[in-house]
């Protein structure tokens, strides 16, 4: 082995060395972007938006109105199947199903709307519906139910779920598109100044989703169905900084690797790309009619994404690795 070899190999071990030393863990990247369609999930590169595959067969596992899904620190997929009530767990590199993660009822689970890990591990899922009008917390590891983390302060079918760079919690409500917000220790109701109960943002009356995302400038960014608009907010205080580009019927929306804006068109049956900075189109990152018309969008932990979003890479080429702190930090 040249001396070259030996002296890579030796900095990598001796980080993984620290890695396991710190309490850090280790995650492959997949570089898949995926699509909810009702029973289904498809599977897109996320650096060109082509269709892989049908990366989740229909009905695999008894998947029955996906309406959320994540990654979790396992590296594998949990989706929150509304009809059947429960959430479910499928393999990260194939999509093949694993488990029922969560089963009907466990917690007081009603139909689950969203699914999200938390910073502590934990797996947080927005009971809206038939259930506690509340955000739940079940085991990162078992599924085994926790608490109650969330409720009051003014939730009314809590939909979409994010922890934000601050570490706390927010929730978009379905009833009244009001964005709330919870602190991240306690779960006890953290509204924006001026604002009681658990609001953040102040929404508008209807029966709308509420979609969320945070850019990497901190900025929130938030799709109401009462306007079809999609807002850009200050995400320490709240305070409206102005409209975004999009004039869509808008559904999903995320930020990807590349730090762009991407929005899943909701009667389009496509995704949209637009410039996180300005609100100009790109363009259509996944083509009118591959996209499905309804659903989620996530994108894997890519290595930007472990860098932008509080992971750390160690940058070694082509390793595909990303270290990510295991232990709870103070806020």
């Amino acid at each position: 082995m040249s001396k070259s070899k030996r002296g890579f190999h030796s900095v990598a071990a001796v980080s993984l060395a620290i890695a396991i030393v710190l309490g850090f863990s280790i995650q492959k990247s997949w570089a898949d972007l995926l699509i909810t369609q009702w029973a289904q999930v498809f599977r897109y590169n996320q650096d060109t938006g082509s269709f892989i595959d049908v990366f989740i067969k229909p009905g695999s596992g008894g998947l029955n109105g996906a309406t959320g899904l994540s990654y979790g620190p396992d590296g594998n997929v949990y989706i929150a199947s509304f009809y059947s009530r429960n959430i479910l767990r499928y393999n990260g590199k194939t999509g093949k199903f694993i488990d029922e993660f969560v089963s009907p009822g466990r917690g007081g689970l009603g139909a689950p709307n969203d699914v999200k890990f938390g910073p502590d591990g934990n797996l947080y899922v927005s009971d809206g519906f038939y259930g506690t009008n509340s955000v739940l917390r079940f085991d990162g590891k078992t599924g085994d139910f926790i608490d109650v983390f969330a409720t009051g302060g003014g939730m009314q079918q809590p939909n979409r779920l994010l922890f934000g760079p601050d570490r706390n919690l927010f929730v978009g409500n379905a009833t009244t598109s009001d964005v709330l917000r919870y602190h991240g220790d306690t779960g006890l109701p953290f509204p924006a100044p001026g604002k009681s109960g658990a609001i953040f943002v102040a929404g508008r009356p209807g029966p709308f989703n509420t979609e969320l995302a945070f850019a990497a400038t901190g900025d929130l960014f938030v799709v109401s169905g009462a306007e079809n608009d999609i807002l850009r907010y200050n995400g320490k205080t709240g305070a409206l900084l102005g409209p975004f580009g999009p004039s869509v019927i808008p559904g999903d929306i995320a930020f990807g690797p590349d730090h762009n804006f991407y929005l899943l068109s909701y009667f389009g049956g496509s995704v949209l790309r637009y410039d996180a900075n300005t609100g100009a189109l790109i363009d259509y990152f996944v083509s009118p009619g591959n996209g499905g018309f309804s659903g989620s969008l996530t994108f894997s932990p890519s290595k930007d994404q472990c860098k932008n979003g509080g992971w750390i890479n160690f940058g070694f080429k082509n390793q595909g690795q990303c270290i990510k702190f295991a232990r709870r930090q103070s806020l």
